[in-house]
């Protein structure tokens, strides 16, 4: 549920509030569950259950098309891969186990669009239902890729910069070209 959706909800005749089943299951909240909730100057909250799980981090890959002075894949000794077949079937089947399906979020160290199959692993993911997130560093944000992650119904789009200047982004991101990404983005947008 997203965070800044309003509902009504409703008082029963014994003073009970009657949270809908929509926002109950996007708490997480099972009958007879503890609610953590706040009574506040401005209303109530009420958070989610902690025992809810709301978003899952896939990193697919650790393998990066830039070599940035800050990255710490300079002092690291982890060898670069990818995340297999197997290992994603897992996951996936780890994920129907949730109710309600948690968004997952596509990045880590390594930039996502590298991954040979992370179109195929980003639908699989959404046929499940989660809503998806993804962060690149927008150099394989090819308008093909965009409209690919559009038709797939990712959510967000997360593009990472260091600099706002060809100079000052190239001084970090070794091997990448400013405008290569305002371009990607521009086509995104379009």
């Amino acid at each position: 549920m997203p965070e800044n959706r309003r509902t009504k909800l409703h008082v029963d005749a014994d003073g009970r509030l009657v949270l809908p089943a929509p926002v109950s299951t996007a708490l997480g909240l099972t009958p007879g569950a503890d609610v953590p909730s706040e009574l506040t100057d401005q209303g109530m909250a009420i958070d989610r259950s902690l025992d809810h799980l709301v978003r899952l981090y896939i990193e697919p890959t650790n393998a990066c098309n830039l070599d940035c002075r800050t990255c710490m894949r300079n002092a690291w000794e982890e060898p670069l891969g990818m995340m297999d077949e197997v290992t994603f079937n897992q996951v996936i089947e780890g994920i129907k186990s949730f109710s309600p399906i948690p968004q997952v979020f596509f990045g880590g160290y390594g930039e996502p669009l590298t991954h040979p199959k992370i179109l195929d692993m980003i639908r699989r993911t959404r046929e499940l239902g989660a809503e998806i997130e993804l962060i690149t560093n927008g150099i394989l944000l090819t308008p093909q890729i965009s409209r690919s992650l559009i038709d797939l119904g990712v959510n967000t789009v997360w593009v990472s910069l260091d600099g706002i200047t060809p100079e000052s982004y190239a001084d970090i991101r070794l091997g990448a070209e400013l405008p290569i990404v305002l371009r990607n983005l521009d086509a995104l947008h379009k």
